[in-house]
Parts: C-alpha cells; structure tokens; sequence
C-alpha cells in the first residue's frame, strides 16, 4: 500500500526570518549570531546540529515493520465440528480478528510498542548534541584544591562548585577526547592522566579533598606542559577562584598551550586571625593576637580564648570594614598551648582558629666573641632558644659548653670542633683570604638555595671583601663579580665564613640581615622541635635527642606519624592546622614538644576571587583547533523508552 502523504522536511528557524524565493540570502543579526547561507543549503553558525555516534544501529530500525507485521500474521489452530455457532461467539470475533491483509485498526498497544521500539532506536545509534565547551583534542583541567576554595560563598562550597563544572566538562568529552586533571595545591598532582574513560574521570574528580596551603599553580603547569608534545592539540583550563602564588620565571618562554581561566567564587567577605605568638620576657608571658576584617562591612564577633582547651576569657569584638586590631591576652605559666576562636562562623573557617605554643624551648648556650658588633649581637638573640654570651676576643677561652660559637674579626688558632660562623677572619689566620678587592653589588649564587629563602640581596652593596677564589672552605653562597663573599660547608659540622666586615657593607641596614642570620642559625644548629608556627604542608625539620629511641609525631586529627631516630628527620605531613606534638623515648622517659600550624595568610584570607588572571603567553604552536563538546542525550531518551514499555504492561493488563 502506497501512502499518498508527501515527503516532510523539518527545518527550525529562529524568530524573525520569513520565507523567500530560492534566489534570497538568509541572514542573521550579528548581534545574534552572525550567519549568512542559502535557502537550498540552510545552516547557520550557532546552530545545534545532532550527531550521532552508533550509526550502524540504525538497522535495528527493522524492528517497527516487524512489528506491524505481526498484527497481520493468521494464527492457525486446529479445525473442530460444534452443533452450534452461537456457543462460540468469542472465538469467532478473535478469529474474525486475525484474518490475513484486512485494514488495520487502531490500537493502543500497537501504538506504544511502536513508540517504545523507536525510543529504544534512537537510544541505540547514541545521538549527542553540541556542548557549550569549546574542547581540544586533550583538556588539561586544572583544578584547585587549595584552602581558599573551601569557602561556602557558593553552595555546598567553591571546591564544590569547580567539582561540578569540571564533571560538566567531562561528560562533553567526544569518543577521541582525551583529558588529563591536575588537582593544584601546595603540591600539585596528576589524578587522571590522558584518558578518555568518563567514569573514571568522574571518579578521580569526586575523589579530590581540599587542602589547607596555598595553591601552586606554577607546578601544575609544569607537569601539564611536560604532558604536552609538540604540535599537539592541547587546551588548559584552570578552575579556581584565582588566589594563587605568584608564577615563577621559569614560565617567561610561555607554554604550550591555550589557558582559560574558568573563576570560582563572588565574595571576599571575611574575618580571620592573621597572626599569634607568644612572648615571655622576666616581668610577664603574654600572646599576642591580630584580627582582620577583609570584608566591606562591619562585622561583630565573639573570641574565645583558652589555654589547654580550658576556656580563660570570651571577648565581643567589632570591626570596620578593611581594619584590623592587636589583642593582648593573658597565658598561664602552666600552659602548653594557647588557642583563639572566632564563636561566629563565616564563609570560611579556615582562619578562624589560631594556635600557639606556650612552652619555652631548649635553650641553646651560644658564644660570641667580637670587639664590638650591635648588629650581629641583636640578629643572634632573635632567635629565643639561643642563651647568647658575648666577649671580646682577648677573653676568649675554648670551651665545649657552648653550641655554636661566632667570631667577629677574630681567629682562634685553633677553632672548635662544632657549629661555628666567622666574620672577616684576620689576615694570617687559617680561613683568611686573599687580599681585599673592591665589590660593590651583591647577588645569590642560587636564589633557589633554602638559606636564602625570602632574603632579597637586589639593595645590598659591599665596600670591599677579602678574595675568596682560592678558598676552600665550602661552596658559595653569597657572592659578587669579584669573589665569593659566602661560603658554608657541611662537613665535619656546618659552618660559616663570611669574607667581609659588616660594617663595610650596608647588609646589617637591611632587612635582609636578620633574615639570613635565622636561616644560617637555624641549619648550623636547629632546635630539635622548632615551636614556632609553620604554614599547612610547610616541611618541619625535626633533630632526634641523643639517644632517642623512637620518635613520632602525633597531628592534631590524633593520627601518629613514626620518625627515623638516626638523623636529621624532615616532616612533610602538616595539612590539618592545630596544635602538633612530637613524642620521644630517651632512656626509657618519655619527652615531649610541640609545634603549631595556621594559616597564617592574608593573600588567602581576602578571598575576593580576581576577574582575570596574570598568566604567561602561549608559544606558538602548529595546531590551535578546538571543537565543541559534545552532551549524550541517548540516556534519557532510553529512559523514556522504559516509562514507554511501562505504559505498554499497563495498558495490556487492562485491556486497551
């Protein structure tokens, strides 16, 4: 039977266009998409063009045929001789029903079944539709992890809201998309590398818990540009709320590959505790805390101070928008710790919580011997552990009380078998060099060396410094076009020798000086639990006691980490803020100290995510292709191929 009814076209067109002859061009407003094409090829830019991705199952299309089919076949059943048709009226209209070609009736059920079989056709063949991502062939997702993203100013919290958008980015994924996610936080990671499998994509990207340090973003480039080949279609897309530490040089030649910034985040409304430290001197102990108000409103809010977890003092507090203030609060002489809290939550807790240590430590004895040096003698005594003697060098007696020892312009003949600095050392004597040469400028060996870490040498000059070529005490690390004018060693001890005096120099005016003297000190002789506090994921150095036969440390989750007791021990494991103690067995006597990690941060703490991102150039490269996503919409028509069926077992047991 042939069907009379014409062929049907289906063209959407968006509102405005009116039919022309076939001669006409068809435009749009570039406002709305600027496209221009003819009535005999329509196709606009913008348009969503379906896709399908199991072509080959469009054979599976025979089965509506199949189906009508079904409705004509003749049932044959077996022929028997009754007295009377009037018994049987049943079986005469089902057979009546069932006779071969007769017009076809309308029916429900054969409706449904057809509609459930075409449902489940277009389901197989797998249309997709034009994603709004504009993807390369390999997405690296960039996804920040870091402690500003555990902020609620979006809901369940911006960590949360990135999770998503990223789970959005993947299920556009085509079938040759391949897609690599780097979690950027104090130390960036690879979670997924270059797969195409969306489940375990998902999985990986579920799977990311935030941390509590600041974001790295220049070692998650890195490792994406290492996972990047030439002439690969490559695109970066970093998810994050854009507080980040600043990028290192080593970015200047660019990358290789497009970077979008995708911003998290709206508010910067926030109040945290920026700093707390406590401070004893003969007269009083004390903690000194600060607050910030990041935000551009008033806040009021509640402190609870206590010492050992017990509450000592609850103080109501108000700050105007962009102040800050000093509190003075009180520490028993019993305390080992000190901890203050904001009673009134915000968008971020972070920074809400602030602790401290408030037992003193080990002191070391240390030895200066000088003719006279202001400078050198106040850089020694930041440091609190440090039980500093001074004496002029006539006085000078080898003693094996002290730690460390510093000369200023003076050489024993014979030095101490230990830690020890020297300044300037005496022509004649042992560590003398050559004869002074004029310097000038200053610069870093290795400004990537840790006993230079946040001294800045750009302002520094120095008159003029022994030659130091031919020395071989150590390897430099300060030096000038001239000479070295720093040199440190490792062995038999740490030691020191600085080749010019300081008070040729204007190093002692900066704040260079005392920055150097803490990270000099603290390698030559670091305390064996520092109980200052350290930033989240910062490195600890911990020096086992002499005959310490187990060390561990215990985080402030309860976890316990165990420690190597032969050496010099680097602990790593320090996310979770609070109060840290480290345990250790001497002589069969437990020993412990403590150390501390906040926050600390305020680049953090404002919050206020950036509308645009410094980043570096792309280089150019020989493919720069992207394509659109692409969004799976066979899922949901096969679920409405299911309610179909449903329908289809509903109407059968009624009898439609």
């Amino acid at each position: 039977m042939r069907s009379s009814a014409p062929p049907i076209a289906v063209v959407c067109v968006s509102r405005g266009f009116r039919r022309r002859n076939r001669s006409t061009r068809w435009c749009r407003s570039p406002f709305g998409g600027s496209a221009c094409c003819h009535e005999r090829a329509p196709v606009w830019k913008g348009a969503r063009v379906m896709t399908v991705l199991a072509p080959l199952a469009a054979v599976l299309a025979l089965t509506l045929p199949a189906i009508v089919a079904l409705y004509f076949l003749k049932i044959r059943r077996p022929t028997r001789v009754v007295p009377a048709l009037h018994l049987w009226p049943s079986q005469i209209r089902d057979r009546q029903a069932n006779v071969p070609w007769q017009r076809l009736r309308p029916s429900w059920l054969l409706f449904l079944q057809l509609l459930a079989a075409a449902a489940l056709v277009a389901a197989a063949v797998q249309p997709v539709l034009p994603a709004g991502a504009s993807l390369a062939r390999h997405s690296i997702v960039l996804l920040d992890t870091s402690a500003s993203m555990q902020a609620t100013d979006v809901t369940p919290s911006r960590l949360g809201e990135a999770k998503r958008q990223v789970n959005a980015v993947i299920d556009q994924l085509g079938p040759s998309d391949r897609m690599t996610v780097i979690a950027v936080g104090p130390a960036s990671r690879i979670i997924a590398s270059v797969t195409g499998d969306r489940d375990a994509l998902h999985r990986a990207v579920n799977g990311i818990t935030p941390s509590n340090g600041a974001a790295d973003l220049s070692s998650a480039l890195a490792l994406a540009a290492g996972l990047v080949r030439s002439g690969d279609d490559a695109r970066a897309y970093l998810f994050s709320d854009g507080i980040v530490q600043p990028l290192r040089s080593s970015f200047t030649a660019g990358l290789p590959f497009p970077f979008e910034y995708h911003r998290v985040g709206v508010s910067g409304e926030n109040i945290g505790l920026t700093s707390l430290t406590v401070r004893t001197s003969a007269q009083t102990r004390a903690a000194y805390l600060h607050l910030q108000n990041f935000g551009q409103q008033v806040r009021s809010v509640s402190l609870e101070w206590r010492a050992d977890g017990h509450l000592l003092d609850v103080r109501p507090l108000t700050l105007p928008p962009g102040q800050g203030q000093d509190l003075v609060l009180p520490v028993p002489s019993d305390a080992t710790s000190v901890t203050a809290r904001l009673a009134a939550g915000d968008i971020f807790a972070v920074d809400d919580a602030a602790t401290a240590v408030a037992r003193t430590p080990r002191a070391f004895k240390v030895l200066l011997v000088t003719p006279g040096n202001v400078f050198l003698e106040q850089a020694l005594r930041l440091r609190s552990d440090f039980q500093l003697d001074v004496i002029a060098p006539a006085a000078y007696h080898a003693s094996s009380a002290y730690a460390m020892t510093v000369f200023d312009r003076f050489a024993p003949p014979l030095l101490p078998d230990g830690p020890f600095l020297i300044v300037d050392p005496p022509a004649g004597s042992a560590l003398a060099g050559g004869p002074a040469v004029g310097i000038g400028r200053v610069r870093a060996v290795d400004a990537g060396d840790p006993l230079l870490a946040n001294v800045e040498l750009q302002d520094v000059h120095v008159a003029r410094s022994e030659d130091l070529r031919a020395s071989t005490f150590g390897r430099p690390l300060i030096g000038s076009l001239q000479t070295p004018l720093v040199l440190v060693r490792d062995e038999p001890f740490r030691q020191v020798l600085i080749g010019f005096d300081l008070h040729e120099s204007d190093l002692p005016l900066r704040i260079a000086f005392p920055i150097l003297m803490q990270n000099l000190s603290e390698w030559m002789l670091p305390p064996s639990v520092p109980s200052h506090s350290f930033h989240p994921a910062e490195t600890v150095t911990i020096v086992p006691e002499p005959g310490a036969t187990s060390v561990s440390v215990i985080r402030p989750d309860g976890s316990r980490r165990a420690l190597a007791t032969g050496a010099i021990a680097s602990f790593a494991d320090t996310d979770p803020t609070g109060l840290y103690t480290v345990e250790q067995v001497i002589a069969g006597q437990m020993q412990r100290s403590w150390f501390s990690v906040n926050l600390f941060s305020d680049s953090i703490s404002q919050l206020k995510p950036p509308d645009r991102l410094t980043l570096p150039p792309t280089r150019a490269v020989a493919v720069q292709a992207t394509h659109r996503g692409q969004l799976e919409i066979w899922p949901w028509i096969a679920l409405a191929a299911l309610a179909v069926v449903t329908a289809e077992w509903l109407a059968f047991h009624r009898g439609l």
